[in-house]
């Protein structure tokens, strides 16, 4: 019986699809004829509710743009309202649900031009129209910019790193069983998008990126003010705060994080470690700024995400792994990674990374200090700015290629402002 209603409720959605065609269609065509001419476009990011969709919007409005984001709807436990725009659990009070994702995007294409969005695509992701978004985008004269934020995109067969793909087998064991579904919305969405940033993750599986950039996450600098702790304990008198945010545990290594914390402790060095789980922003904020000498974002993934920013915002030093030179080396050669003052450590040797942190607090404070310059040159709202202005001229037309935008050499932004100087050899501390 509970298989007939599933079927049941599956040709319905054939049905609400078909329904829409012809006036998605129709209006993709009004969109595009009514459309005015103006200096600068409209920009939506969504439909996934990630925070990084609110932070980019709101850059963009500060550089001058009309600029919202439209998700189906928001993490109450770690984000705030007022982080977004339109919510679509809040848009449309008498529609029934399965029919507002059809209102959302047919509404969308008369009130954005260009659409920052994920491989899950925008609000027809879950619908039988997926592979006809881009068709009524491009019909409707829209632009469509890709970047993947993990679970919308994540081939495990064609992940390179096998830390990785465990990492991510012990944190989402589901997706492996999604795999054909999430290929084709990558495939899709390789062939159709105007542009595709994956950042870190570009290397495995996408075969396409249209501008080599380690990440296009970004912060409001403003609001992360820069640790004013400077503890200057070597773990012998006063307890080195270790903090660490557990909320993907399998893929961030957290097992290891409290195995070499407690192996420092057992070694007579005073350390203690703070989980940051299931808290507001504003909370996080504040721990990183009063409490914590040392930030540890990851050990499995290579590279970094929003966590590690934040640490290095915080004036803080921060750990993730850098180990994997196919993936690391390229962006060092090609992009502005080398200035990066990320501390490389693995499962393997995190108590030796650690120790040296613990027991040099000189060690701890200059690499604070070159972490807050680098977030600031790299990461804030003028950083993103200027990525996504030239990602705009790009897609329309206005720019020929974004393949040496960051390039070291060729590039204009990374030679704006001094190289970030940092005592760390590849990411690496030396004696």
């Amino acid at each position: 019986m509970r298989n007939i209603k599933f079927l049941m409720y599956q040709i319905g959605l054939l049905g609400l699809s078909l329904i829409f065609m012809p006036i998605l269609f129709l209006s993709s065509i009004t969109a595009r004829l009514t459309r005015g001419t103006k200096n600068k476009p409209r920009l939506v990011w969504g439909s996934v509710p990630i925070i990084n969709n609110s932070y980019w919007s709101r850059a963009m409005v500060e550089g001058g743009f009309d600029s919202k984001t439209y998700t189906t709807d928001f993490y109450p436990s770690i984000n705030k309202r007022q982080d977004w725009d339109h919510i679509l659990s809040e848009e449309f009070p008498y529609v029934w649900w399965p029919i507002k994702p059809y209102f959302a995007y047919l509404t969308s294409l008369f009130r954005y031009d260009i659409f920052f969005i994920s491989f899950y695509g925008f609000f027809l992701g879950g619908t039988p129209l997926r592979f006809f978004q881009s068709f009524f985008f491009k019909l409707a004269g829209k632009k469509i910019i890709v970047m993947p934020y993990g679970s919308d995109s994540y081939v495990y067969r064609n992940i390179r790193s096998v830390g990785l793909l465990q990492g991510l087998m012990m944190s989402y064991p589901k997706a492996s069983m999604q795999q054909e579904s999430i290929y084709r919305d990558v495939q899709y969405w390789v062939k159709h998008a105007h542009a595709v940033l994956p950042g870190f993750m570009g290397p495995d599986g996408f075969g396409r990126w249209d501008a080599l950039i380690p990440s296009q996450l970004v912060l409001n600098i403003q609001s992360w003010e820069a640790s004013k702790r400077n503890s200057l304990s070597k773990g012998e008198l006063d307890d080195v705060v270790i903090v660490h945010a557990p909320n993907h545990r399998g893929f961030k290594g957290t097992e290891f994080v409290i195995q070499a914390v407690d192996q420092l402790c057992s070694q007579g060095l005073k350390v203690k470690l703070v989980l940051l789980e299931k808290i507001q922003n504003d909370e996080v904020r504040r721990i990183l700024r009063e409490e914590a000498d040392i930030l540890v974002e990851q050990l499995i993934f290579t590279g970094h995400g929003l966590n590690g920013l934040e640490g290095m915002a915080s004036g803080l030093p921060t750990v993730s792994n850098l180990e994997d030179e196919a993936y690391v080396l390229p962006m060092r050669r090609w992009s502005y990674f080398g200035e990066c003052p990320l501390v490389s450590a693995t499962p393997e040797n995190l108590v030796d990374v650690l120790r040296k942190l613990v027991t040099r607090p000189e060690l701890r404070a200059q690499l604070g200090r070159a972490g807050r310059k680098y977030v600031e040159k790299y990461h804030g709202y003028d950083s993103a700015q200027y990525l996504f202005t030239n990602v705009i001229d790009y897609v329309c037309g206005r720019k020929e290629s974004l393949i040496n935008l960051y390039h070291p050499l060729l590039g204009d932004y990374p030679n704006r402002s001094p190289k970030i100087q940092h005592p760390l050899v590849n990411n690496r501390i030396v004696d």
